[in-house]
Formats: C-alpha cells, structure tokens, sequence
C-alpha cells in the first residue's frame, strides 16, 4: 500500500509523529510524498475543519482512502464531536489522544467510527537523565504562547521564589532568571530537562504535552492540569493542579518550587519508558489502519 504521511506544517512535535510512523512502517507499506500517488493518505489534524473538510472531499472524489490523527477538537473553531463526525466515520481510523467516543457521549453526539486511542511517544534513546545538577532551573516551560501555555505564571512563581526557568521556544525576555532556547538538538533539550526540578504541561483547554512526556524521561517531575485528558496519560507520574484564573495558578505554582519536586524513581522511569514507547504506540496504528 502506498501511504502519504506529509505534514501539513513545520512542526518538532509532528515530526516526531512522522519519524515513529516511518520508522516503524510494516514492509508491505510504500511511503510517498504526493497525496495524488497514494492510496491512503494520513492527515494531521491541528484544528481548521473547513480545510481537513475540503482535504477529505478532494480525496473521495479520486476515491483514496484516508487516516486522521486528531491532535485538537475543543481548542478549534469547532470544538463539538458532531462537527466531526461526518469526517470521522468515514475514516480508515481515527487516532487521538483524547478519549473521542466520550467526548461524543458528552456532546451527546451519535455516530460510530474505528478508534485508535494512543498518546505519543519517547525515544528513550535520546531522552533519559544526563550527568547534569537538578535544580539548575526550577522549571521547563515550552511554547509560542505564554498566556495559553501558562509559561507566564512559571515564570512569575519561579521569580517570587528566586529561582530559574527554561524555555523551549522563542526569546520571551532578557535576564538571567530565564534561558530561552529554540533551534537545539534534541541532545542538547535533553541536557535542559536534566537541569530541571519539573517540567510544565500547563496548556488549557486540551492537550497532550509532548515535552512533559520527554521531560519526565530525563527525570523532571511534570506539572499538569486536572484534567482527564492530562490524567489519563500521566497518572501517578504528575503532579496536577487546578485549572484556574491565572493569578491563581501562580500562587499554586510558589507552594509547589517551594516545597520542590519529589525525585523520579527508577520504577516511575520504567513505567514512562513502557507508556510512551514509540515502537508500541507506533505498530499499533499501523495494525489497525492497514485491516
């Protein structure tokens, strides 16, 4: 079968999802880089219905066989299941890290799809403990935006308690109570994660968190809301707080670098490695979508 996996934008994290996906493609599936040369095409969803809409039309009307990976539903312009569903159920499958068929029930959405749910992996090749000093930094945040993301109320907290922050992404500001860095190897982000007491999920609304799953690899403790979608895939590994106003979430944050974070145990680090295994969560959709 001849399978289109191409990227509908520059992204570390997608990347990371098509590597695994190669990597780990069964012989009998042939890798092209034209929709027009496939026979089934995997699109990666990060919201825009109306264009995955149009994607999905232009694909039936050539009559090719499609795979969706749905990365974002309540953080879109659409964030109901049932202005989803039309595209779901005519899928080969469906794989997200959100429990979609609740969601359905919750939006009281009717409709019946193949579902694949798996949360992303770790190369734990690349990501594990480096000889480095814990504590360098209190925190690791990641992120374009420091209001949605939270990476302001990190940054404040950190502050108030005198300690340091890095952030994977963009320069947010100068000073020496944070380091930015963006454009790194993923060597180098591990070395950062070993510097660090916790790491931060602390997206609102929906998400995954790739960073928290790479960051708990090289043994910083992740900080997330209490949120099913956070809870279902880091469960006795995180620390959860509320999802509240900000200033709240800040105070929140102060009691936590205070007290400080509890070490990542070797059992904790087996159980990460296990959950967030790229061969497994990989073979896994390859399994389901190529029935």
């Amino acid at each position: 079968m001849k399978v289109c996996l191409t990227l509908p934008i520059e992204s570390r994290g997608l990347e990371r999802v098509e590597n695994a996906l190669v990597r780990y493609a069964p012989d009998r599936v042939s890798l092209v880089r034209e929709r027009s040369q496939a026979d089934l095409v995997i699109l990666h969803v990060i919201g825009r219905n109306d264009k995955v809409r149009e994607a999905i039309r232009s694909l039936r009307r050539r009559r090719k066989k499609y795979a969706v990976i749905q990365y974002c539903l309540r953080s879109t312009l659409r964030p109901s299941t049932s202005d989803w569903m039309d595209l779901w159920k005519d899928a080969k499958l469906v794989w997200s890290y959100y429990d979609l068929p609740a969601l359905c029930t919750e939006d009281g959405t009717r409709g019946v799809f193949e579902f694949y749910h798996a949360p992303l992996g770790v190369n734990a090749g690349i990501f594990y403990p480096r000889d480095r000093v814990r504590g360098e930094f209190i925190i690791a945040t990641s992120g374009m935006h420091a209001l949605t993301e939270s990476v302001k109320e990190c940054v404040v907290a950190a502050k108030k308690v005198g300690r340091r922050v890095f952030h994977l992404g963009h320069q947010l500001r100068r000073g020496d109570d944070i380091v930015c860095r963006s454009g790194i190897t993923d060597q180098e982000l591990a070395g950062y994660f070993s510097s660090c007491e916790f790491v931060s999920g602390l997206r609102r609304t929906e998400g995954f968190e790739l960073p928290v799953a790479e960051g708990l690899l090289c043994g910083a403790r992740p900080i997330l809301f209490n949120q099913p979608h956070y809870r279902q895939w880091y469960s006795n590994l995180a620390l959860f707080i509320p999802e509240e106003p900000r200033e709240k979430i800040t105070e929140t944050l102060v009691k936590v670098f205070e007290a400080g974070a509890s070490p990542v145990t070797k059992d904790e680090m087996k159980e990460a490695e296990e959950r967030f295994n790229w061969k497994k969560i990989a073979s896994g959709f390859w399994e389901r979508v190529l029935v």
